[in-house]
């Protein structure tokens, strides 16, 4: 054997030595770094540290913090890590005035809830009923007196079924949509302008408004903001919002307006 070969078979030899060394030292890192995230995996699920301590509601208006607490069937003093926050999430929805729910954690032990809430804006007769709707058609709630609370009576759904949670049925989708139209004409109301007392929207062709007893005819949904700032302005600048007539701007062409004894 030539002294190159013997040079060879050994540094051939070393090679397969470093190789066996390193995957040695990987194996045993590996094994180590297992070792330790299932230690750091243990103390977070068993140390008091993570234990919630507090738990924060934020954006709600109608449903009190206690209520969505409670909602949310999160406990003090379990660990914030075996938490299921969409189950959470999905605890809190079962609420029909919640739209929405964002739930975080804070580390170590705080639960973050941010809330969305629908808002309650119409209301609907039914027999002895009161049905609280909000802007998307969404029954709220149903209450036997709607005393103290300032909504908009809403007809055209009187006969529809409903559920509580779930958007009133009806045949005619397009008055859902409507409600929404409506509900942000509304909103955008300037301060001093009163909103009406009765919003029908039975026939769709013929959308009416009430001011008490001044009756705000607006025809279709078509160029409805349009028509209804014409209306306001003959209400307002006439002084008419506590009188007993109507304004008619469903048709082409200059509104009219009658005032009766």
């Amino acid at each position: 054997m030539t002294i190159n070969s013997k040079i060879r078979k050994n540094k051939e030899r070393n090679e397969l030595i470093l190789k066996r060394r390193k995957k040695k030292r990987i194996k045993k890192y590996t094994l180590s770094i297992i070792l330790l995230v299932s230690i750091v995996t243990t103390l977070c699920l068993k140390l008091p540290y993570f234990a919630v301590k507090d738990i924060e509601v934020t954006n709600n208006r109608n449903i009190t913090s206690e209520e969505i607490k409670k909602l949310s069937q999160v406990q003090l003093g379990k660990n914030i890590f075996y938490l299921n926050l969409s189950k959470v999430k999905e605890s809190i929805l079962t609420n029909s005035y919640i739209l929405d729910a964002n739930v975080k954690r804070q580390f170590p032990d705080h639960i973050k809830i941010d809330v969305q809430e629908r808002i309650a804006v119409f209301y609907v007769k039914q027999q002895d009923k009161y049905l609280i709707i909000d802007k998307d058609a969404v029954v709220l709630e149903e209450k036997a007196t709607i005393n103290g609370m300032k909504l908009i009576k809403l007809e055209g759904f009187e006969k529809d079924p409903y559920k509580v949670g779930e958007a009133i049925k009806t045949k005619d989708e397009r008055k859902i949509k409507t409600i929404g139209e409506v509900t942000d004409l509304i909103s955008r109301l300037n301060e001093g302008i009163p909103e009406p007392s009765i919003v029908n929207i039975d026939d769709l062709t013929n959308i009416i408004f009430c001011y008490g007893d001044m009756i705000v005819k607006l025809g279709t949904t078509e160029n409805l903001e349009e028509k209804y700032n014409k209306a306001l302005n003959i209400l307002m600048g006439n002084g008419l919002a506590n009188k007993k007539g109507y304004i008619d701007i469903s048709f082409n062409g200059e509104p009219v307006f009658a005032v009766k004894d």
